[in-house]
């Protein structure tokens, strides 16, 4: 076979970079030869697995073709930054491989790569695009003595980095195992979800004068036989990553509008019932969709159903989420943005919203009175929010100092464990008619 048929097998067409199994001979070749003690010179080398962020928005955003042009021109990046580290490859559409053999360390690695991921900015049509890509790190012999060992690993680093929001990750053997206990609790997720194994607590939200229950916020609970409950600091993370959190989601509302439902046949129309949105529900339509079928499956009092976002909303899509939450709005639902202050909305964000409500975050409320920045902070969102007409409410109140001093400044909701734990709604019901 000729030299010019043999290209098509072993570089890429797009790229011209060699494609991932001329990078395996050479691999294969180079570990061989050291195990036969016929190498002389560098010892070990890595194995660095590139992908590239958000890929499938680029296409959606600029086309395949404009695409074609990133990547070409990222991978001329890369093989101009890396010639010193010997050789990169396009292993598949938006992932590239590179096998560096000139290291002194760990951290020497970990910095070449870091420099080389975090300047890939490129220029199609004059229009300049940041390209941000996780990389994961496998090193040879520490961490495989074949090249199908070090590459599975290294590309299990990289996806751990990315589902970390980290830039890079060197493969560890916890690694490895924090993506097995992964896949067990999806698994497990899942197998809880259609079991329906989830309940629902209700924590009151209350009048601060005149310490009346005016609300309740519907809180996911996962009981375990005999072992307590998981929390949902585990699993809810979790569920938005593997997108369990769409039908989980869908059983909350459907469960909390059931609830209310029962509430106002009894007598107990006027408490308010907060429903947690998430921002993955928010951002898809076809889920969003759904959530407004659940909802215009009920007759209740909408005026007195608040649905809760947290700021990640506001930093991802900001355009899309108030046209949706314009759309629960229409239905008399109110808007609450919770965990106010452990995120980065600025002012201009809140002004654009349809929010009617601003929930304190409990790290600010368990500062009062001692923590002197976080008391001034709660302060300013107390003052601007009544100026706004926000209504407002603090979370987490565990103490009566800050009882008291929520009640000093003005602050007249709130809700937290002093004032009443979340409770499942048969033991709520006697606490909401006293």
């Amino acid at each position: 076979m000729g030299k010019a048929n043999l290209r098509p097998a072993f570089y890429d067409e797009l790229t011209g970079l060699p494609k991932f199994n001329l990078l395996r001979n050479v691999l294969t070749d180079y570990i061989v030869r050291r195990s036969c003690n016929q190498f002389v010179g560098v010892d070990r080398f890595a194995l660095v697995y590139l992908d590239i962020n958000n890929f499938t928005y680029l296409n959606e955003t600029y086309g395949y073709k404009v695409c074609d042009n990133i990547i070409k021109c990222i991978a001329e990046y890369l093989a101009t930054k890396v010639s010193d580290l010997n050789y990169v490859t396009r292993v598949t559409s938006d992932k590239f491989a590179i096998l560096c053999t000139d290291f002194e360390s760990h951290q020497k690695i970990y910095d070449k790569i870091e420099e080389v991921i975090n300047g890939c900015n490129i220029c199609i049509s004059d229009q300049a695009i940041h390209i941000t890509m996780s990389a994961g790190i496998a090193l040879f012999p520490d961490h495989g003595r074949d090249i199908d060992t070090l590459m599975k690993k290294a590309e299990t680093a990289s996806y751990l980095a990315k589902k970390t929001g980290k830039d890079i990750n060197i493969y560890s053997d916890k690694l490895q195992k924090d993506i097995i206990e992964q896949v067990q609790m999806i698994n497990k997720l899942q197998n809880g979800i259609d079991k329906e194994e989830f309940l629902l607590f209700y924590q009151p939200e209350y009048n601060l004068i005149t310490n009346e229950i005016i609300g309740v916020e519907a809180l996911v609970r996962w009981p375990q036989p005999e072992k307590g409950f998981i929390s949902p600091d585990i699993f809810i993370p979790i569920a938005e990553k593997s997108k369990q959190i769409y039908s989980l989601e869908r059983w909350i509302i459907n469960e909390a509008l059931q609830q209310k439902e029962r509430w106002e046949k009894s007598g107990l129309d006027n408490i308010e019932l907060s429903i947690n949105l998430s921002s993955k529900t928010l951002e898809s339509e076809s889920n969003f969709q759904k959530i407004e079928e659940i909802i215009s499956s009920y007759q209740v009092d909408f005026t007195k159903i608040i649905f809760e976002i947290t700021e990640t909303i506001i930093l991802s899509q900001v355009d899309l989420a108030i046209e949706r939450l314009k759309r629960l709005r229409a239905y008399g639902i109110k808007i609450a943005l919770d965990d106010f202050g452990t995120g980065y909305s600025s002012l201009t964000h809140i002004m654009k919203l349809p929010i009617d409500i601003i929930k304190i975050d409990k790290s600010f409320i368990q500062s009062i009175p001692h923590g002197n920045e976080e008391t001034v902070i709660t302060n300013n969102i107390l003052s601007l929010a009544h100026e706004l007409n926000f209504r407002v409410v603090a979370e987490g109140i565990e103490t009566q100092e800050q009882l008291d001093y929520l009640k000093h400044t003005s602050c007249e909701r709130g809700q937290g464990y002093l004032l009443c734990k979340p409770l499942p709604s048969d033991k709520l019901n006697d606490i909401l008619r006293k």
